[in-house]
């Protein structure tokens, strides 16, 4: 009676037969490709390979998974966020997290905050990302929103929702598939499948005679610890350099349909906070005096404000003006980059002034109790 073809012996066939079918043999290729993707996934894991490899590609662009491998650093070492600044580029340069929890240290509290400003993220697109990405990933306890006045109206600098919408990860956030968390999750935690396009992009750099270029972020967005970027030159410098044109000071309405737009998707980003338990706090930050140089631009600067001021009644959350409605408070060229962006002065003042008016309010509210 002949070996039975399910047979896992694997014996020689005679000359001329058929090799029978071994079902070890057939398990053999399917176990060693596993086994190669685990190895790959293993090496792709480890801190030297990170650091050498391209930035990964699973969101739409390079800066977010800076902050988010930042992120992920402060929440494995410190087990927690407390307060997590939010918003466009400004936030990221001008927020200086590191120097506000030293600030609020002085008051006996200790605090971890982390910057998670994201450059051209217009508010509606940072309602996005607090939705599907800060909440979910850093789960804090206070969510701190910066906003300046050039962000009420529309502009070429912010990031397209068809950009935005090109992101592995971003891509999934408006579809309802049935598998859409699953498609998510892999994505989040599967290292191969981060670095999609990787390949063809570096093959291409060499071709154009720039081997690495375009492969990562610029320097302006690189991250300290906590998700902040220092810039510089000082906005004197890249003046007299040439690097800068001036900027006009500021005509647009102070509250048009744009801008009734705008103020909705702060409304959201603040309803998302409350859902999720967490307490939302809407901070202006200052541009530099120059742009309400004009006659009777204080008055316009103190209309901003004030609209600012009654979304936050409406809505019922915090909100907080270190200028106290005097857009002459911020006037020193040395501590700006540009007429928006602050130097490494300019934010450290900032920091302090902001810590100085939100640290008194922290007491009994933050999370330092789960660490």
């Amino acid at each position: 009676m002949s070996r039975s073809s399910t047979s896992s012996f694997d014996v020689a066939a005679p000359r001329g037969r058929t090799r029978q079918f071994s079902l070890r043999r057939a398990w053999q290729f399917p176990t060693c490709v596993v086994g190669l993707l685990v190895l790959a996934e293993l090496i792709l894991r480890a801190p030297w390979t990170v650091s050498t490899l391209p930035i990964r590609t699973h969101y739409h662009e390079p800066g977010i998974v800076r902050r988010v491998e930042a992120l992920e650093r402060v929440l494995a070492e410190r087990g927690s966020i407390d307060i997590l600044f939010v918003g466009i580029s400004i936030v990221r340069c001008n927020i200086q997290p590191l120097d506000f929890d030293r600030a609020v240290l002085d008051r006996g509290l200790r605090e971890v905050s982390f910057n998670g400003g994201l450059s051209g993220l217009w508010p509606k697109a940072v309602a996005l990302y607090v939705e599907h990405l800060w909440l979910p990933k850093a789960h804090p306890a206070i969510v701190v929103q910066g906003i300046r006045f050039g962000e009420l109206h529309s502009s070429p600098r912010a990031r397209r929702e068809t950009a935005i919408m090109s992101g592995p990860i971003e891509s999934r956030w408006d579809t309802q598939r049935a598998t859409r968390a699953i498609e998510i999750g892999a994505l989040e935690r599967v290292h191969l499948l981060q670095y999609r396009g990787t390949l063809p992009r570096w093959l291409a750099s060499y071709e154009s005679g720039a081997p690495g270029q375009d492969l990562d972020d610029d320097g302006r967005v690189a991250t300290d610890a906590r998700g902040w970027t220092p810039r510089l030159p000082t906005l004197d410098v890249a003046l007299s350099r040439g690097l800068l044109k001036q900027e006009a000071p500021y005509s647009a309405p102070i509250k048009d349909a744009e801008t009734e737009a705008t103020l909705r998707s702060i409304a959201r980003t603040a309803e998302l906070c409350r859902r999720a338990h967490v307490r939302y706090v809407l901070v202006n930050v200052p541009e530099h005096a120059f742009r309400w140089s004009t006659p009777g631009g204080a008055e316009r600067y103190g209309e901003y404000i004030d609209t600012l001021r009654a979304l936050a009644a409406s809505q019922s959350f915090e909100f907080i003006d270190v200028t106290n409605r005097d857009p002459r408070r911020f006037a020193s060229d040395a501590e700006y980059s540009d007429y928006h962006h602050m130097s490494p002065a300019g934010a450290h003042r900032f920091t302090l002034m902001l810590a100085s008016e939100l640290g008194p309010r922290l007491p009994g509210t933050l999370t330092a109790g789960r660490r």
